[in-house]
């Protein structure tokens, strides 16, 4: 390297171009030879996971609200399923999208980036015939330069807003933002908000009108919703193990604690100390003061309610009065 200017010697440049062999050896500074292997930084996404569990629980309240909102708003009997989630490479979707379709970019805000709605042309032209009265088989498609007619711009956009608004409500435990609308084409090569070696997930709908089908696929970008999915999943995960374990201690030990519990039950305990006889005329006319002889029983029985526990008799123990036990009955 020349020290004065920082730069790169040219061997030093075609050392550094050679490596790009695989097979290439170079020297140690101890002479001895090394194999140099060349890294690919992108090929570490490759081995990249998503929290699938995270992504069908919300695809599927997307699909339920969904549907719902189209046999309510167009009065369409969409039939819709969810597929599948899955991490791909956005030019990896975009050499599967050879026939034209919509695609429409949702905004994320607060996240970074933007998301994408494509929708097969045939749901769109499908959905028009059907809402006009017709049988739903018509077989008009985009053609690469052609614009969206009114009337299609129109079936685009409530298909849109409506599962604009079924991702908002069922995203809102784990990201909150609005997905609004931002741009519409009939192309995703056209538009800009992903890189083509850019990682996306794509949750894949399948939308049938009788025996006719097409697809709705939502892509998002996998830095934008890696961190919250994975944090959702973590707090799940939390969640299963502490109920669990919860399980596993109400499962090995209800009966102790049933046990423990009843032992702190309070019982109201009677000691029959005695009885006396009386007219009903006295009873009638009693006055403070009178006195009834009391003929104390022996031994005294003691109960709970109506249940006698034990028999008894009497003393005391220092300046009270007391029972001693001295038998116990069977319960």
């Amino acid at each position: 390297m020349d020290k004065e200017l920082g730069t790169l010697s040219e061997e030093e440049l075609e050392a550094i171009q050679s490596t790009q062999n695989d097979e290439h050896l170079t020297k140690l500074a101890t002479g001895e030879s090394a194999e140099v292997i060349k890294h690919d930084l992108t090929s570490e996404y490759n081995k990249i996971t998503i929290a699938t569990d995270i992504f069908d629980s919300v695809s599927e309240k997307v699909r339920a609200t969904f549907q719902e909102g189209v046999s309510s708003v167009l009065n369409i009997p969409y039939q819709v399923i969810y597929k599948k989630t899955e991490a791909c490479r956005f030019e990896e979707l975009l050499a599967l999208k050879e026939s034209s379709i919509s695609a429409t970019t949702l905004d994320l805000s607060p996240l970074h980036g933007q998301a994408i709605l494509l929708i097969d042309s045939s749901i769109i032209y499908h959905s028009l015939d059907r809402f006009f009265g017709g049988a739903g088989v018509s077989t008009i498609g985009f053609t690469p330069n052609r614009k969206l007619e009114g009337s299609e711009e129109a079936v685009v956009d409530i298909v849109v807003n409506l599962m604009k608004s079924a991702l908002k409500n069922s995203w809102e435990p784990i990201i909150a933002t609005s997905f609004n609308k931002d741009q519409s084409t009939n192309s995703p090569s056209e538009l800009q908000c992903f890189k083509s070696e850019e990682l996306i997930v794509i949750s894949d709908f399948e939308v049938s009108l009788g025996e006719l089908s097409g697809l709705i696929q939502i892509v998002y970008p996998l830095a934008a919703v890696h961190p919250p999915t994975h944090a959702e999943a973590k707090q799940l995960d939390s969640k299963v193990k502490v109920k669990e374990k919860e399980k596993e201690f109400v499962g090995n030990n209800w009966v102790s604690e049933l046990y423990e519990a009843h032992l702190e039950i309070e019982v109201d305990i009677q000691a029959k100390l005695g009885e006396f006889t009386t007219t009903l005329g006295k009873l009638a006319n009693l006055q403070v003061g009178d006195e009834f002889p009391l003929s104390v029983s022996d031994p005294i029985e003691v109960s709970a309610g109506s249940i006698p526990l034990f028999s008894a008799i009497s003393g005391t123990v220092g300046e009270s009065f007391a029972i001693r036990i001295e038998s116990i009955k069977k319960i």
